[in-house]
């Protein structure tokens, strides 16, 4: 095969590499923000239901405050988590735009005419590219690993916080006698 043939191939596999990389990790911090919301929801609809379980069932049935008590821990916990997974910015030491062009960031710190230069700049030259590339899809990689390490913290405080309140509500309803 032609070496300029087989050149021009592989830079069109890089190419497409890299392009889907990309695609499926901003489909994936899409999932992972639409996880989010779902729980944001759910979680504030539990902490509600949970606060006026607690307001009406002080009185009638002993220590059913307890149970309720869980659920909003456990609920409250789960939120915390979620709200920091949907945070939009990583801070952390080389994780931070640095000196790559095609983060978002970048359009801020540079005027018009000075972004369309370091950009145009990075167009015409393959090696920037890729190496623009390469940064963005780490910087992608690191955001979707935290985001759903914080979810899977989230989920988890979750599934505890209302299994534990659950049970802890059926233990004092059969060890409170027949109120109901």
């Amino acid at each position: 095969m032609n070496p300029e043939k087989k050149a021009k191939k592989e830079t069109i596999r890089t190419e497409v590499l890299l392009k889907q990389t990309s695609a499926n990790y901003i489909r994936l911090i899409g999932n992972a923000d639409r996880k989010a919301r779902i729980m944001l929801v759910v979680n504030s609809i539990l902490l509600t239901i949970g606060i006026t379980v607690i307001t009406k069932l002080v009185v009638p049935v002993p220590y059913a405050w307890t149970s309720a008590l869980l659920l909003i821990i456990g609920n409250l916990l789960s939120l915390f988590f979620t709200i920091l997974s949907v945070r939009p910015e990583i801070n952390a030491g080389e994780l931070k735009a640095g000196d790559n062009i095609l983060h978002y960031s970048k359009c801020l710190e540079y005027p018009f005419s000075q972004y369309r230069e370091m950009i145009t700049t990075t167009m015409h030259d393959n090696d920037k590219k890729m190496e623009a590339m390469i940064k963005e899809l780490y910087f992608y990689g690191h955001l979707l690993s935290m985001k759903y390490r914080l979810m899977k913290i989230a989920y988890k405080f979750f599934y505890w916080g209302m299994a534990i309140s659950v049970v802890s509500y059926f233990i004092i309803l059969l060890s409170s006698g027949d109120h109901y």
